[in-house]
């Protein structure tokens, strides 16, 4: 590739037939476009592109380097990494693994992943999957890429900014609990599912957190609640939280305080693990389907709530929706939540609109009515 005048060429050379029937080879230049327009990393992308074409038309084919697969770099990154996520974590990337990934890519080397096979398979995925899927799929080819290369492994870096995946088709709604059908929810539930329930609503804390609570994580004293931990759904086993961010002291409102308490001295038996909601059968975490389906279903049909594809993370999303509805600090809601990045808050949660942006929208159309009123009688007058 090179820079001439501005502009940015690909320079290659392919075979061109002479009159007489032999080849012969010849300088091929290719404008690219002007570095005003475009960035000097775009156009090596596209010369890239170009010189495989080249290659391949060529029957230029990129020899096999022995331990330079894509398989080889699974092998290394499950034998090395994977012991140190989450299950929860490992069982989505095997899935991708087996079920997208390795049917495309196993027997690839790993300099042919490159932007214009993995942008190819972002296409093919959108097909089948959605946005999102397509997003983790391709973050768990980028995770075991980017460590490969840390392994000294030859490979193609490529990021989520050199693809293009189209625009986000919109899902299913989120769903929310409103405050009031949280009281709800909580006042017709039995228990232990009143208080799973109260804790769901008052502290935003996910499913996983909830089940592995212990009485040690709750300080009287001081009001909060210590989330250290999460119960993993298959293996129930408690393992560490969704992420470092996860673990945090959440506040311990009173009226939460007086339910833990009221729970605690009426409902909960000691127990060697210390679980607050451990199973009666072999007393390990709940699962959080059969507080789904034993406490909160039963619940939502008896009140005539929509129970599709709603869950205990209904409680956790009802709870931003009221932090929101209530103008409360983005960095509240960050906290609360405990996400990493504030940016997460604002993209799970752009779906909701303020009653007080609501109000003050209508406040604008009232007063932009009523200059046109007087604009328009004033005009009458003369």
């Amino acid at each position: 590739m090179i820079e001439k005048n501005g502009g940015m060429y690909s320079v290659h050379y392919v075979d061109a037939d002479r009159p007489d029937g032999t080849t012969a080879t010849k300088q091929v230049k290719r404008f690219l476009g002007n570095l005003n327009q475009m960035s000097e990393r775009a156009a090596r992308r596209e010369h890239a592109r170009i010189m495989e074409e080249v290659n391949r038309s060529r029957g230029s084919v990129m020899p096999l380097i022995k331990g330079q697969t894509f398989a080889d770099a699974v092998r290394k990154w499950r034998h090395a990494i994977a012991p140190n996520l989450s299950p929860s974590t490992v069982r989505a990337r095997e899935s991708y693994l087996k079920n997208h990934i390795m049917p495309r890519f196993s027997r690839s080397v790993l300099l042919e992943m490159n932007v214009d096979a993995l942008q190819q398979f972002a296409t093919d995925l959108r097909k089948a999957v959605s946005h999102k899927t397509t997003l983790h799929i391709l973050g768990t080819v980028f995770t075991i890429l980017e460590y490969a290369g840390k392994c000294g492994m030859r490979v193609t870096k490529v990021s989520f900014s050199d693809l293009q995946l189209g625009s986000i088709s919109r899902g299913r709604p989120i769903a929310f609990f409103t405050r009031e059908q949280a009281t709800l929810i909580i006042a017709g539930a039995r228990e232990p599912f009143k208080t799973i329930f109260s804790l769901a609503w008052m502290t935003g804390m996910r499913a996983g957190e909830l089940l592995a609570l212990t009485q040690d994580d709750l300080n009287f004293d001081k009001k909060t609640i210590c989330v250290n931990k999460a119960a993993d759904d298959t293996t129930r086993e408690i393992r560490q939280p969704k992420t470092a961010g996860s673990v945090a002291l959440l506040p311990m409102p009173s009226a939460l305080e007086e339910v833990l308490r009221n729970y605690i001295l009426r409902v909960w038996k000691p127990n060697s693990s210390g679980l607050l909601f451990p199973s009666k059968k072999d007393g390990k975490p709940r699962t959080r389907k059969n507080v789904v389906v034993n406490g909160l279903k039963p619940v939502l049909k008896g009140l005539g709530i929509p129970s599709d594809n709603t869950g205990l993370h209904a409680f956790r999303h009802g709870l931003a929706t009221e932090l929101v509805e209530n103008a409360v600090p983005v960095t509240v809601l960050q906290s609360q939540m405990r996400h990493a990045d504030v940016r997460t808050s604002l993209k799970i949660y752009a779906h909701l609109i303020p009653q007080s942006q609501r109000d003050a929208m209508e406040r604008i159309g009232r007063l932009q009515s009523l200059r046109s009123i007087i604009t328009l009688r004033k005009c009458a007058s003369k």
